[in-house]
Protein backbone atom coordinates (compact mmCIF):
# COMPACT_ATOMS: atom_id res chain seq x y z
CA UNK A 1 0.00 0.00 0.00
CA UNK A 2 2.52 2.25 0.86
CA UNK A 3 4.98 2.12 -2.33
CA UNK A 4 1.10 2.66 -4.08
CA UNK A 5 0.78 5.91 -2.07
CA UNK A 6 4.32 6.88 -3.24
CA UNK A 7 3.94 6.41 -6.94
CA UNK A 8 0.43 8.32 -6.67
CA UNK A 9 2.48 10.81 -4.66
CA UNK A 10 4.72 11.06 -7.41
CA UNK A 11 2.15 11.80 -10.17
CA UNK A 12 0.33 14.32 -8.36
CA UNK A 13 4.27 15.93 -7.64
CA UNK A 14 4.75 15.91 -11.05
CA UNK A 15 1.77 17.40 -12.21
CA UNK A 16 2.52 20.56 -9.78
CA UNK A 17 5.74 20.76 -11.21
CA UNK A 18 4.10 21.12 -14.62
CA UNK A 19 1.94 24.03 -13.25
CA UNK A 20 -0.99 22.34 -13.16
CA UNK A 21 -3.65 24.50 -11.33
CA UNK A 22 -5.89 21.53 -10.80
CA UNK A 23 -3.31 19.79 -8.93
CA UNK A 24 -1.90 23.01 -6.67
CA UNK A 25 -5.89 23.41 -6.05
CA UNK A 26 -5.62 19.93 -3.92
CA UNK A 27 -2.89 20.78 -2.61
CA UNK A 28 -4.49 23.65 -1.54
CA UNK A 29 -7.60 21.92 -0.17
CA UNK A 30 -5.47 19.20 1.73
CA UNK A 31 -2.99 21.55 3.19
CA UNK A 32 -4.48 24.80 3.70
CA UNK A 33 -5.85 23.97 7.08
CA UNK A 34 -3.17 22.09 8.44
CA UNK A 35 -0.39 24.73 7.40
CA UNK A 36 -3.27 27.50 8.96
CA UNK A 37 -3.32 25.39 12.47
CA UNK A 38 0.88 25.58 12.85
CA UNK A 39 0.71 28.81 11.76
CA UNK A 40 -1.97 30.01 14.03
CA UNK A 41 -0.01 28.29 16.99
CA UNK A 42 2.64 30.72 17.02
CA UNK A 43 1.50 33.86 15.54
CA UNK A 44 -1.83 35.07 18.02
CA UNK A 45 -3.42 37.55 15.24
CA UNK A 46 -5.34 35.29 12.64
CA UNK A 47 -5.16 37.96 10.05
CA UNK A 48 -2.06 37.60 10.40
CA UNK A 49 -1.59 33.95 10.08
CA UNK A 50 -3.72 33.39 6.79
CA UNK A 51 -1.73 35.85 5.18
CA UNK A 52 1.56 33.81 6.09
CA UNK A 53 -0.27 30.97 4.91
CA UNK A 54 -1.70 32.53 1.62
CA UNK A 55 2.53 33.76 1.03
CA UNK A 56 3.58 30.28 1.81
CA UNK A 57 1.16 28.90 -1.41
CA UNK A 58 2.25 31.91 -3.50
CA UNK A 59 5.73 30.96 -2.88
CA UNK A 60 5.02 27.45 -3.61
CA UNK A 61 3.41 28.20 -6.83
CA UNK A 62 6.10 30.19 -7.76
CA UNK A 63 9.12 27.58 -6.76
CA UNK A 64 6.64 24.40 -7.92
CA UNK A 65 9.26 23.17 -10.51
CA UNK A 66 11.51 23.02 -7.21
CA UNK A 67 8.85 20.76 -4.97
CA UNK A 68 9.87 16.98 -4.89
CA UNK A 69 8.60 13.84 -3.24
CA UNK A 70 8.54 15.39 0.51
CA UNK A 71 5.86 17.62 -0.38
CA UNK A 72 5.03 18.09 3.28
CA UNK A 73 7.81 18.77 4.76
CA UNK A 74 8.39 21.64 1.95
CA UNK A 75 5.30 23.47 3.14
CA UNK A 76 5.76 22.98 6.56
CA UNK A 77 9.72 24.37 6.23
CA UNK A 78 8.22 27.55 4.03
CA UNK A 79 6.01 27.95 6.87
CA UNK A 80 7.77 27.70 9.47
CA UNK A 81 10.35 29.98 8.13
CA UNK A 82 8.08 32.49 6.98
CA UNK A 83 6.65 32.35 10.66
CA UNK A 84 9.99 33.18 12.12
CA UNK A 85 10.48 36.34 10.20
CA UNK A 86 7.07 37.16 10.86
CA UNK A 87 8.50 36.70 14.56
CA UNK A 88 11.44 38.83 14.21
CA UNK A 89 10.43 41.75 12.35
CA UNK A 90 7.50 41.99 14.98
CA UNK A 91 9.84 41.76 18.17
CA UNK A 92 12.63 44.18 16.37
CA UNK A 93 9.53 46.51 16.39
CA UNK A 94 7.92 45.99 19.86
CA UNK A 95 8.93 48.76 22.61
CA UNK A 96 11.55 48.52 24.56
CA UNK A 97 9.49 47.52 27.73
CA UNK A 98 10.94 44.56 29.15
CA UNK A 99 7.85 43.24 30.79
CA UNK A 100 5.64 43.89 27.81
CA UNK A 101 3.56 40.87 27.49
CA UNK A 102 3.53 40.92 23.75
CA UNK A 103 7.17 41.09 23.46
CA UNK A 104 7.23 38.04 25.84
CA UNK A 105 4.89 36.19 23.85
CA UNK A 106 6.70 36.61 20.72
CA UNK A 107 9.82 35.94 22.20
CA UNK A 108 8.10 32.56 23.68
CA UNK A 109 6.91 32.09 20.12
CA UNK A 110 9.84 32.22 18.17
CA UNK A 111 11.62 29.66 20.57
CA UNK A 112 9.09 27.18 20.45
CA UNK A 113 8.88 27.72 16.33
CA UNK A 114 13.04 27.47 16.84
CA UNK A 115 12.66 23.97 18.41
CA UNK A 116 13.08 21.58 15.38
CA UNK A 117 11.94 18.19 16.94
CA UNK A 118 8.59 19.70 17.89
CA UNK A 119 8.24 20.63 14.30
CA UNK A 120 9.17 17.37 13.15
CA UNK A 121 6.41 15.79 15.17
CA UNK A 122 3.76 18.04 14.23
CA UNK A 123 4.68 17.16 10.73
CA UNK A 124 4.73 13.66 11.42
CA UNK A 125 1.11 13.67 12.93
CA UNK A 126 -0.67 15.28 10.29
CA UNK A 127 0.70 13.72 7.83
CA UNK A 128 -0.33 10.20 9.84
CA UNK A 129 -3.85 11.97 10.71
CA UNK A 130 -4.30 12.07 6.75
CA UNK A 131 -3.09 8.75 5.95
CA UNK A 132 -5.63 7.16 8.97
CA UNK A 133 -8.62 8.80 7.60
CA UNK A 134 -7.70 7.88 3.52
CA UNK A 135 -6.99 4.55 5.14
CA UNK A 136 -10.75 4.33 7.03
CA UNK A 137 -12.77 5.13 3.72
CA UNK A 138 -14.48 2.22 2.40
CA UNK A 139 -12.35 1.02 -0.34
CA UNK A 140 -14.42 2.13 -3.17
CA UNK A 141 -14.38 5.82 -2.04
CA UNK A 142 -11.25 5.99 -1.47
CA UNK A 143 -9.98 4.80 -4.68
CA UNK A 144 -12.24 7.69 -6.05
CA UNK A 145 -10.64 10.28 -3.25
CA UNK A 146 -7.45 9.32 -3.97
CA UNK A 147 -7.74 9.26 -8.12
CA UNK A 148 -9.38 12.87 -7.25
CA UNK A 149 -7.08 14.56 -4.53
CA UNK A 150 -3.75 12.83 -4.92
CA UNK A 151 -3.45 11.78 -8.64
CA UNK A 152 -5.48 14.76 -9.86
CA UNK A 153 -7.98 13.25 -12.00
CA UNK A 154 -11.27 14.94 -12.96
CA UNK A 155 -14.42 13.29 -12.74
CA UNK A 156 -14.94 12.25 -16.00
CA UNK A 157 -11.45 10.68 -16.11
CA UNK A 158 -12.31 8.44 -12.62
CA UNK A 159 -15.31 7.54 -13.81
CA UNK A 160 -14.09 5.98 -17.05
CA UNK A 161 -11.12 4.40 -15.04
CA UNK A 162 -13.11 3.07 -12.58
CA UNK A 163 -16.00 2.26 -14.83
CA UNK A 164 -18.53 3.90 -13.02
CA UNK A 165 -20.86 6.92 -13.73
CA UNK A 166 -20.07 10.91 -13.11
CA UNK A 167 -22.94 10.69 -10.30
CA UNK A 168 -21.33 7.95 -8.16
CA UNK A 169 -18.07 9.20 -8.25
CA UNK A 170 -19.41 12.91 -6.90
CA UNK A 171 -21.11 10.59 -4.50
CA UNK A 172 -18.02 8.98 -3.16
CA UNK A 173 -16.71 12.59 -3.22
CA UNK A 174 -19.25 14.14 -0.82
CA UNK A 175 -19.16 11.37 1.42
CA UNK A 176 -14.97 11.18 1.39
CA UNK A 177 -14.53 15.00 2.06
CA UNK A 178 -17.58 14.67 4.58
CA UNK A 179 -15.03 12.19 6.30
CA UNK A 180 -11.98 13.85 6.05
CA UNK A 181 -13.33 16.85 7.24
CA UNK A 182 -14.75 14.94 10.68
CA UNK A 183 -11.33 13.15 10.67
CA UNK A 184 -9.17 16.41 10.51
CA UNK A 185 -11.38 18.76 12.46
CA UNK A 186 -8.72 19.64 14.75
CA UNK A 187 -6.52 20.83 11.93
CA UNK A 188 -9.47 22.55 10.44
CA UNK A 189 -10.68 24.09 13.23
CA UNK A 190 -10.17 27.61 12.02
CA UNK A 191 -12.58 27.56 8.92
Amino acid sequence: MEREIHIRNSYFIKSINEGNKEAFKVLFELYYGKLLFVASSYISNKEDAEEIVQDVFVKAWKKRKNISSNINGYLFKITKNKCLDYLRSKKGKLSALANNASQIETFINHQALSDLDSNTIIEKELELQIQAGIDLLPEKCKKVFVKSRIEGLKNKQISEELEISIKTVENHMSKALKHMRLHLREFLSFF
